[in-house]
């Protein structure tokens, strides 16, 4: 005959679980937790420089492939908090070796959406005024650090090769 332990014991009575009091409890402490504390994980401005930052750097390496292919140079303009892509606008590719900035008035359009001009700018993060040139080799007119906000893209002029370098 086996007997069972707890038979008169406190603990008989109970059944295994938790009380409808002690779930709310757990809800309302999670509740007050992720109200008050997560917005300081996650952040709007924090996803927005991030994506400002990619943004940026696929910019810049999209007008090094753009050179690559078309066999003409493009120019990225960087100044204040937003940077353009432009090409220039001879139609007999008269000027498409020049670094002249007064000759590279087409801007370049976006490759995903076909907006008519690859830009972008966000307000409140500052961004180092930088130009850039490329060639049709794929080379850079100079070898180049922007700062985007806290983070940092890096070009080289030999290879036109741009990555984030932040430390």
């Amino acid at each position: 005959m086996s007997r069972n332990i707890f038979e008169n014991s406190p603990l008989a009575d109970r059944s295994p679980g938790f009380t409808l009091i002690e779930l709310i409890m757990v809800i309302v402490v999670l509740g007050i937790l992720s109200a008050t504390a997560m917005p300081h994980f996650f952040g709007l401005s924090a996803y927005q420089q991030h994506g400002f930052f990619n943004d940026t750097l696929n910019a810049i390496r999209y007008a090094q492939k753009l050179a690559v292919a078309t066999g003409c140079n493009v120019q990225v303009a960087i100044s204040g908090n937003q940077f353009e892509l432009k090409r220039p606008a001879a139609a007999d590719r008269s000027l498409c070796n020049s670094t002249a900035a007064g000759d590279f008035t087409l801007a370049v359009s976006r490759p995903g959406s076909g907006e008519a001009s690859y830009q972008g700018s966000l307000s409140g993060v500052a961004i180092a005024d930088a130009t850039l040139y490329f060639f049709a080799k794929g080379t850079a007119s100079a070898n180049a650090t922007i700062t985007v906000g806290s983070r940092q893209i890096s070009v080289v002029q030999a290879t036109g090769f741009v990555y984030d370098s932040t430390p």
